[in-house]
């Protein structure tokens, strides 16, 4: 049988044709291909969910285990809390808060910000791997 015959309204619905399955005309060979075409996108979908929920899960015992650290808590309350503060500042002022002021007053709150920052830094490198519970 030819391969134009196994698709042609023609062709007998007994013919065999290679992946063992009848088609009657040519839409029913386009359905059959778009079904199969669906099946490989669905499974190809459901192992990039499957793999974002176990990275997910990953991530969120990951974040359980350090925010068990009381130096990744506290720093998690300061960061967090600084944030809001900064958002709710400018939200509620529609401009930058050290607009015309004077210079010594920008350096003043430039190098405070950097001195806790980099406290910090440092109370948390020496404080981590204390109570680090992995």
């Amino acid at each position: 049988m030819s391969a134009t015959a196994k698709h042609d309204s023609n062709a007998s619905p007994n013919s065999d044709s290679e992946d063992g399955h009848h088609h009657n005309n040519k839409k029913e060979c386009a359905i059959e291909y778009l079904k199969a075409r669906l099946n490989s996108a669905s499974a190809v979908a459901c192992g990039y969910l499957q793999a974002f929920v176990s990275k997910t899960q990953d991530f969120a015992k990951v974040c359980f285990l350090e925010l068990q650290n009381p130096v990744v808590l506290v720093n998690l309350l300061l960061h967090s809390s600084v944030v809001c503060y900064l958002c709710n500042g400018y939200a509620n002022h529609n401009a930058r808060f050290l607009k015309g002021k004077p210079n010594s007053t920008v350096l003043a709150t430039t190098a405070g910000a950097l001195g806790l920052l980099t406290l910090d830094g440092i109370i948390s490198k020496k404080y981590y791997s204390r109570y680090d519970k992995k």
